[in-house]
């Protein structure tokens, strides 16, 4: 079949046609936000769009947000994996069918929208992680998203995956090839760190956008970040604050609700902040001022 090529705001799309239908099967461009064309007029006659192709937004570096028409019914493997920017996706709730990996390796992803609904912001917050970081396809459900069946569904997948012993795997993982042998990846250590940093990521995501979060359930997340904040049984929810969202204040806001800045940690937090983050550290000598219960002159007088 010919391919043909149609011109977008930010790039150009190519395309086959196939009982009167079009199938995209390649971008090209550096655009940062695309949005797809539902039908394109060939002579006389308008066709519509359908069909994303196997591997047709594969590894955009530069794409940060990708707009599908209503029309789209099929997305078809790889669609749009590797692209390592890319934030936010809107796919129509009557999309059938989604390949393998359309969104594999998509790091930064943090909202899927249903039909353009982009106020719908904790549903697509969540939706988003439900292919990569909570590794359960079966969520990937863009009907029942938001739904109060398919919120059970994914707290029940969180609290499983927060309860699973985080060696789990790691045997897969050496055995699969997926790191090089003799590197720090390679180490158990690593790998442990890495899951508590998925688990505590997750967490901190849940309590964020907290749409129909039972009493228990937000309870066991809370926990867990405090148990793994600084001098806990691990750090990594400190470590995730600090070192991932060092200048944003509900970040910082989350981890004190949570029970994880106390009288005992107050000082080495505060060091591990160094000469960084001002803003931030003024806002905890006023939580520990006003929560703690008490003042440190001197220790203000060094920001």
């Amino acid at each position: 079949m010919k391919e043909e090529c149609f011109e977008l705001e930010q790039g150009s799309i190519h395309y086959v046609i196939k009982n009167q239908e079009i199938r995209i099967t390649s971008y090209h461009g550096n655009g940062m936000e695309v949005v797809l064309p539902s039908s394109i007029t060939k002579g006389i006659e308008t066709l519509p769009v359908t069909i994303i192709g196997k591997k047709a937004f594969l590894g955009k570096k530069k794409l940060k947000k990708i707009v599908l028409p209503e029309s789209i019914r099929e997305i078809e493997d790889y669609a749009f994996a590797n692209c390592g920017k890319l934030e936010s996706i809107v796919i129509c709730k009557e999309c059938k069918i989604c390949g393998q990996g359309i969104l594999q390796g998509c790091k930064n992803l943090k909202y899927i929208y249903g039909d353009r609904k982009e106020e719908e912001k904790e549903t697509a917050a969540l939706l988003a992680t439900t292919i990569e970081k909570l590794a359960s396809p079966f969520l990937f459900d863009l009907k029942e998203a938001g739904s109060s069946e398919w919120i059970l569904q994914w707290d029940n997948k969180l609290i499983q995956f927060l309860r699973e012993n985080d060696m789990e795997g790691f045997t897969t993982v050496i055995l699969c090839g997926e790191e090089d042998y003799g590197s720090d990846e390679n180490s158990l250590s690593y790998f442990v760190r890495q899951k508590r940093l998925s688990k505590v990521s997750l967490c901190f995501l849940r309590l964020m956008h907290s749409k129909m979060i039972s009493k228990n359930v937000k309870e066991e997340l809370e926990q867990y970040i405090k148990n793994h904040s600084k001098g806990g049984e691990s750090e990594e929810a400190w470590q995730y604050v600090w070192r991932e969202h060092g200048s944003q204040r509900e970040y910082y806001q989350m981890l004190m609700d949570c029970g994880g800045v106390t009288k005992e940690n107050f000082d080495d937090i505060l060091q591990d902040l160094g000469e960084d983050y001002s803003e931030m550290k003024s806002y905890l000598m006023k939580y520990k001022e006003e929560v703690l219960g008490y003042d440190d002159f001197f220790g203000s007088l060094e920001l």
